[in-house]
């Protein structure tokens, strides 16, 4: 019973993690103020949208992004109407700030939720403050949203999503790619495949050195024989392994670089699990809460 509890456990926790990376999923510049250089005629705000389509959700961040700017935009006359229309519409959609250099410098791909029923895009907008400024727009760099430890963590959200993993390196050490896209089984045959193949190729190679070995030692032309056939035996069992260990590692590396993954199962949706470890005087363990 406790096995079971146990198991259970780990599997809602592992189920909680992945859902609540959806929330956690987000490039540096979105957690915190991004400054631009100081006398710089243009500031940088950022925002975020969710919505069922990446069109909408590219909106409702544009129009995030104004909401938080207000104070910024105020000389140009952005309102709450600007930023409705935005929000529907998209930026196009406020003709009073298309006389403002304005540009999304930095956008994230559609970062779809564990349920599919919406996603949201993060932007890192670059709003110019005076149209008879100085003219440095352009000196703000889109490779400043440079940001690798997000894109590998959204490679990794993205394939337990859809099963579809980037290529690894993985694949060349057999089994290896398997494993982490979740096919344990495939994984496991592999590993032990290769390792039974290597092994009967030790072992069939040291019997054929053995037969060899008695066949020089040996006078008698019968055992001589013998020795010699039992020795082509094993070397042709050494060379049919070798083939075989070579093709099922060919096998392994394009199985781990084109085959799909499993998916993981994403049925928390919008629901929560608490989990708190708990301790008495007669009994401790973990309680698990779920939401929903």
């Amino acid at each position: 019973m406790r096995k079971t509890i146990l198991s259970a456990a780990l599997a809602l926790t592992a189920l909680a993690a992945f859902s609540q990376s959806f929330s956690d999923l987000r490039p540096r510049w979105a957690k915190a103020s991004v400054n631009p250089p100081a006398g710089a005629n243009y500031f940088l705000v950022w925002g975020v949208g969710e919505a069922a389509d990446e069109t909408s959700a590219t909106n409702a961040a544009w129009a995030d992004a104004l909401q938080k700017s207000l104070h910024e935009l105020g000389a140009v006359g952005i309102t709450q109407q600007d930023i409705d229309a935005v929000r529907v519409r998209g930026i196009s959609a406020v003709a009073s700030f298309n006389k403002m250099k304005r540009r999304a410098l930095c956008s994230t791909e559609f970062i779809r939720d564990p349920s599919g029923a919406k996603g949201k895009v993060y932007l890192l907008v670059q709003v110019q403050r005076s149209v008879g400024g100085k003219d440095d727009f352009y000196e703000a760099k889109e490779s400043s949203c440079s940001d690798p430890a997000f894109d590998k963590a959204l490679a990794e959200y993205n394939s337990k999503s859809s099963g579809d993993y980037p290529f690894s390196p993985r694949v060349f050490v057999p089994g290896m790619a398997q494993l982490h896209k979740g096919s344990t089984a495939k994984g496991v045959f592999f590993i032990v495949g290769e390792a039974a193949m290597v092994g009967g190729i030790v072992a069939a190679e040291s019997l054929r050195a053995s037969y060899s070995s008695k066949a020089n030692s040996t006078h008698d032309l019968a055992s001589k024989k013998t020795y010699l056939n039992n020795a082509g035996s094993c070397k042709n069992m050494r060379n049919g392994l070798i083939a075989g260990a070579a093709a099922l590692y060919v096998w392994n590396v394009v199985d781990g670089w084109v085959a799909r993954g499993k998916k993981h199962a994403t049925l928390m949706g919008n629901n929560t699990l608490n989990i708190t470890p708990f301790a008495s005087p007669y009994s401790g363990g973990v309680a698990l809460t779920l939401n929903f």
